[in-house]
């Protein structure tokens, strides 16, 4: 299954397709659940050392990245009156 980051991957034979950190079996939405209750990503990290730090940071980018993009298409989509 394609993903928009080469370094997510989802597949259907590792834990049903959710999307992980690429040669991994950590979820990415752990990290984002880990961040939502106020935790840093230096906790994320300890509590999974498979995630290179330099990965989740990129993973990080990427989706703040994706989301800016989309909310952009709708505000454009917005008319102004």
């Amino acid at each position: 299954m394609k993903t928009r980051s080469p370094l997510i991957q989802m597949e259907p034979e590792i834990l049903g397709g959710l999307p992980v950190f690429k040669d991994t079996l950590v979820p990415i939405k752990r990290m984002f659940d880990c961040l939502l209750t106020g935790k840093s990503l230096e906790d994320f990290l300890r509590h999974y050392p498979s995630v290179p730090r330099a990965t989740a940071v990129a993973v990080l980018a990427n989706e703040a990245t994706l989301f800016y993009e989309d909310i952009s298409i709708v505000i454009d989509a917005v008319p102004l009156t």
